[in-house]
């Protein structure tokens, strides 16, 4: 027995290790998407804070200055990962940013292209971050179903899907993006598996909460799956009939978690330093309500509650202002996100944007998208070119760019999803509740809040989905092995 999970574990790597090859080997093919200048030209606010030491220049101000937009409307994690690589090689190539007003010809004209050097940086700064994703998504499965089978197959359907795949080798934030919201799941089922069996570990939520805030500060429209996650295990207790404490105690640790994630967005988020002083008030108040539950069964609970309280104090102290102002972040992102989105909307057309009273164009894009592995390379007229689609076509051409499209295999796998889903309906267990909660409070979420036909914002749709095929191939093995058992 031991030799055969020897082998097993061996296997595990050299398929992860064979996923994650594929994912670097169509690095340097992947069509050019004009935001990529972008997300590279703002790692030039890592050159202000770490070697300048110009922190005035990347603060958030209610006046606003030319580069804040992107800071409040973007991650913080992509840009300052490719600033830190730019300084330890010594990349010294020019940048710009890419103009979407103007046309293709006109920006590679202008220059607006990034060095190759410097683009394959970027892009391969994104690639090892969405490896690792892939990677904590194949560990995250597996303790999810304890199917081996399971784990191979959603890794392997998330790893390959064409929208995936070239949005993570980009120099883009999906990445980061991928990586971090993978960790909270993984996270989140630890604490799921606790819930199950009635306990309660402050610090499994406290990681919980560092891996939402990292979460955040890679891109904010992963924010439906982080309200999908707390939701599910806000309402397991209940689903296991736990008593009213219990489901207190595990809204307060969910709650602590909460401001956790926020004190970790404000300090991963350099644009919001100047509210340094909320995330430690945030950190404070959390350890306190870590700690309430357990002051009279752990000796070393009374001290870090203390100095939590100290830290609200002496936070409350130097700024008295500090809780009225805990909220300007998040509604100043709303406000510059709500201007970017009306300006996005002139550039791509009308005919790129929802209607808002047509919901059967917004169901109808939200299942294509999750379903379907067409690939969105592009999402502005300004790329639909004859040079272009060279490009377009030399990736997929290459057998690199994954499922990109396939009716046949996305009909395949659908019956794999749907397997998995009736696989989850009996027995309705924790595990099934948490992995719906995953795909229908998303994809909710996302049908209500998203207002443009850009196939990146629905993209994490590819994780719950991807744990339905895993969880349908797995029953199908399953059931395979069953049946050579009775035979044999």
């Amino acid at each position: 027995m031991n030799k055969n999970k020897y082998r097993f574990h061996w296997l595990d790597i050299a398929f992860l290790i064979g996923l994650t090859g594929y994912i670097f080997a169509g690095v340097s093919l992947t069509p050019f998407h004009g935001d990529e200048s972008a997300y590279i030209w703002l790692s030039e606010d890592y050159d202000r804070v770490v070697r300048d030491h110009e922190f005035d220049r990347v603060l958030y101000t209610p006046e606003g200055n030319p580069k804040q937009y992107l800071r409040l409307t973007t991650g913080s994690i992509l840009a300052y990962s490719i600033g830190f690589l730019r300084d330890v090689t010594d990349n010294e190539d020019p940048i710009e940013k890419w103009l979407w007003g103007e046309t293709w010809e006109e920006n590679i004209q202008m220059g607006k292209m990034p060095s190759q050097g410097l683009l394959t940086m970027g892009r391969g700064t994104s690639a090892v971050m969405g490896a690792i994703g892939v990677i904590a998504f194949f560990l995250a499965t597996l303790a999810l179903t304890s199917s081996r089978a399971a784990a191979w197959i959603a890794s392997l359907a998330l790893a390959t899907q064409g929208g995936v795949l070239v949005n993570i080798r980009r120099a883009m934030q999906e990445g980061p993006k991928f990586l971090f919201l993978i960790l909270m799941v993984y996270a989140a089922v630890f604490i799921l598996h606790n819930l199950q069996e009635m306990k309660l570990r402050w610090h499994l939520y406290a990681f919980l909460g560092l891996a939402s805030g990292l979460t955040l500060a890679a891109k904010q429209d992963t924010a439906p799956m982080l309200v999908a996650v707390y939701l599910a295990l806000g309402f397991i207790p209940l689903w296991h009939k736990a008593d009213f404490r219990f489901f207190l105690l595990n809204t307060l640790y969910l709650f602590a978690a909460t401001c956790i994630a926020y004190a970790f967005f404000l300090i991963f988020m350099p644009v919001f330093w100047g509210w340094w002083e909320t995330s430690f008030l945030l950190i404070g108040f959390a350890l306190v309500l870590f700690q309430l539950p357990l002051v009279k069964v752990e000796r070393l609970a009374i001290t870090l509650a203390v100095a939590g309280l100290l830290l609200i104090a002496g936070m409350s102290f130097r700024s008295p202002d500090l809780w009225r102002d805990i909220p300007t972040p998040v509604l100043a992102m709303l406000e510059t996100r709500k201007g970017v989105v009306a300006g996005q909307s002139v550039v791509v057309g009308e005919a790129n944007q929802f209607e808002a009273d047509s919901t059967k164009n917004r169901l109808g894009f939200l299942l294509e998208n999750t379903v379907s592995s067409d690939v969105m390379y592009m999402e502005t007229a300004s790329f639909d070119i004859p040079p272009y689609h060279e490009l377009i076509d030399a990736y997929e051409d290459s057998g690199l760019g994954g499922r990109t499209g396939s009716l046949a295999l996305d009909g395949l796998i659908l019956i794999f999803a749907l397997i998995g889903g009736w696989a989850l309906i009996k027995p309705f267990t924790g595990e099934s509740f948490f992995i719906f909660s995953l795909f229908f409070v998303t994809a909710v979420l996302l049908y209500l809040l998203i207002p443009l036909s850009w196939q990146r914002y629905f993209l994490i749709m590819q994780i719950p989905y991807s744990l339905l095929i895993g969880v349908g191939a797995g029953r199908i093995w399953s059931g395979v092995i069953a049946k050579r058992m009775k035979q044999a």
